[in-house]
């Protein structure tokens, strides 16, 4: 998962969260905006430059020597599932057995679809859900080939008419799906729910081990983990006597608890997501009262919205910090949606927001 769950369409984990009321609820909030991820830098600057940092993020591939003892294989791995009735997450110990390098492989999410980009040849891309075209979720949207097949989200035939050797679903996925996968034998993977960086780098590694493409699995999160760093040097020396206090605030009302990555945006940042202080967990309406009782200094909201026009006329707010000081700033839907290695470059578009 990601901050918000991506359709499957996304396929993915509201990170379609349309499907998802855990990452989902921006999905369905924000208004259309078809401008590239990389054309809504808006002039800004970043600790990192962005093209640079998309490029590292995009293509970590590193070629491996064949090796026909390394599979079959069964790889162990840990499951997590966000349980909408308890509203937690719940951990199992899970495996899965590949028989033969996967050579026509077909991801369900957006999240998961971007990871596979990144670190597989990316012939074995066999098909790649309808979702992963559309610029405001997608950070790969541009690059997907024009003949590169797509899917729907309940498209279970369409996707065994392609003869994949490896689906990989998410715990999101509808049971109907994976029933028919099930019963057409079709192998298949459920990848479970993330929603901060160590939980991203912790699926990326589990996806080269199921695709026998560990060496640039390993090369992207050590790039992730270089990008980070380098993102909280710069931000290390600009910080005040205190950590300023953030919130995620969309037109709905929705603000981003713990468990959401945004919060873990913040925690890399060094900053306080307010709404998590406050014990919201995941996702949560609040009203105006609310927002001006807990009085972050910096309110973002989604930039495909007119929200911040909304927020700076509100009378109930006129004495809010982020009122008065003007600090209500707009971020992309897809830098707010990331579900993959791309957290990084959404990281570094908040830090730029922040230390403007």
């Amino acid at each position: 998962m990601s901050m918000w769950k991506r359709c499957p369409a996304a396929a993915a984990s509201r990170c379609c969260f349309i499907n998802w009321i855990l990452m989902g609820l921006l999905f369905l909030l924000l208004s259309a905006g078809n401008a590239a991820a990389e054309q809504n830098t808006g002039g800004r600057t970043f600790p990192l430059e962005m093209d640079g940092l998309m490029a590292a993020l995009t293509d970590a591939q590193k070629p491996e020597p064949v090796d026909t003892a390394a599979f079959p294989r069964t790889v162990g791995y840990r499951y997590l599932a966000y349980d909408i009735a308890r509203d937690s997450v719940q951990e199992e110990q899970r495996s899965a057995t590949i028989t033969q390098q996967p050579q026509r492989i077909i991801p369900q999410a957006i999240g998961i679809t971007e990871i596979l980009w990144a670190i597989s040849p990316r012939q074995r891309v066999t098909a790649v859900h309808k979702s992963c075209r559309d610029r405001r979720f997608s950070f790969i949207a541009g690059q997907l080939p024009d003949n590169l097949p797509t899917y729907g989200t309940n498209d279970a035939e369409i996707v065994i008419g392609y003869r994949p050797d490896l689906v990989l679903t998410t715990y999101y996925s509808d049971e109907n799906f994976l029933h028919q996968l099930q019963r057409a034998k079709v192998p298949s993977v459920q990848l479970g729910f993330f929603g901060n960086l160590e939980q991203i780098e912790e699926q990326i590694m589990l996806i080269g081990r199921l695709i026998g493409q560990e060496r640039s699995a390993r090369h992207l999160t050590e790039t992730m983990e270089e990008k980070i760093k380098a993102i909280q040097a710069y931000v290390e020396c600009r910080r005040g006597d205190r950590p300023l206090t953030v919130l995620y605030y969309d037109n709905m009302g929705y603000v981003a608890g713990r468990n959401s990555t945004f919060d873990a945006m913040c925690r890399l940042l060094g900053v306080v997501n307010i709404a998590a202080a406050k014990g919201i967990d995941y996702f949560k309406q609040v009203d105006h009262e609310t927002l001006l009782q807990w009085n972050p200094d910096m309110i973002i909201v989604p930039a495909e919205s007119a929200f911040d026009r909304q927020l700076y006329a509100s009378p109930i707010l006129a004495s809010a910090n982020a009122i008065r000081q003007r600090t209500i700033r707009k971020i992309p839907s897809v830098y707010l949606l990331s579900a993959s290695q791309y957290l990084v470059a959404s990281t570094n578009y908040l830090a730029g927001l922040i230390y403007e």
